[in-house]
């Protein structure tokens, strides 16, 4: 009986140590981030903390379901809810970069657009300075009729 209760004890130290060296691992050094790399480290971290997260809902789910515990039950939830909640950043983080790419090919589209009827209006445009109108004008112009009646000044 006591060479098993050295056993046991000799085991739970093993395995304390084996923590302790793990948690020793787990304390590296790490580059501070760059405002550059910020989007591509929220996409790679989010989506590495949404699959881990997922793994670990169906870890609790087949615990919870094989002993039931209000405690349990509780944490469950609350693991859902910060599972969905981090999805939901991750999508919105998506749907806001496409809004942003949309945006651009609109505006683009709509400069293109503005150019071209800049274009097609100068070409409707004449261009032609104010001798050559007065010219154009005078050509054009018909010879009236008219009788000089008296010239008379006005009273």
């Amino acid at each position: 009986m006591e060479e098993e209760l050295n056993d046991e004890v000799g085991t739970l130290l093993d395995q304390l140590q084996a923590v302790s060296i793990k948690a020793e691992k787990v304390k590296e050094e790490r580059d501070p981030l760059k405002k550059e790399d910020l989007e591509d480290f929220v996409i790679q971290r989010g989506g590495a903390l949404v699959e881990d997260a997922l793994d670990m809902v169906a870890t609790m789910r087949d615990f919870i379901v094989s002993a039931p515990n209000a405690e349990d039950v509780g944490a469950y939830a609350d693991l859902i809810k910060a599972t969905s909640t981090a999805l939901e950043a991750l999508n919105r983080l998506t749907v806001t970069d496409k809004k942003s790419a949309t945006s651009i090919k609109l505006k683009e589209m709509d400069i293109a657009s503005r150019k071209e009827l800049q274009q097609t209006d100068n070409t409707q445009r004449i261009l032609a300075t104010r001798e050559e109108i007065f010219k154009m004008l005078v050509d054009k112009a018909k010879p009236l009729e008219a009788e000089l009646i008296e010239n008379k000044p006005i009273n």
